[in-house]
């Protein structure tokens, strides 16, 4: 019995991305990109977190450098800061640009807890997903998200 082949085709016939098309935030993030902001404890990740989030939800530069390809909705989750910090800090990014936070297209995950090792959890988060469909999503920090041992490879790739 014969096999059929899998579809292939020579790859010059693929279609070229346009080179704006890469980025999120040019030279900075792409587009499809899924990645983690990891360093020492104190070294401002949740500040980069949430001004990347500002950035996208603005079209303002990253950092004030690095320009925004594809703005759009940004949804974050900051687990270990009560929610009037997470206000405090989101206005003082946007009043740095000179933006008014009631007009970026920006949300806020207010449940107490999110563990993405739960399947209600999960299935909660991939709602949220769907309905706000964000261009960025910022989940902070990755210890505060699961309850699993994130020396155990196995445990962490099921996770992430």
């Amino acid at each position: 019995m014969a096999v059929d082949t899998l579809p292939y085709t020579h790859a010059a016939k693929l279609e070229v991305a346009p080179a704006d098309a890469r980025w999120l935030i040019r030279e900075v993030w792409t587009r499809a990109g899924v990645g983690i902001l990891g360093g020492q404890a104190k070294l401002g990740k949740s500040w980069l977190g949430l001004d990347i989030s500002v950035s996208v939800a603005s079209g303002t530069p990253c950092l004030g450098h690095y320009p925004v390809e594809d703005a759009g909705p940004a949804l974050v989750y900051l687990a270990e800061d009560a929610l009037a910090d997470v206000r405090s800090r989101l206005d003082a990014l946007c009043a740095h640009r000179s933006l008014d936070l009631r007009r970026v297209d920006l949300n806020v995950i207010t449940a107490p807890v999110l563990r993405l090792d739960q399947t209600e959890d999960q299935q909660r988060l991939a709602a949220t997903l769907e309905a706000l469909r964000p261009r960025v999503l910022v989940l902070d920090p990755l210890v505060r998200l699961h309850r699993l041992d994130e020396n155990a490879s196995a445990d962490m790739a099921v996770l992430l």
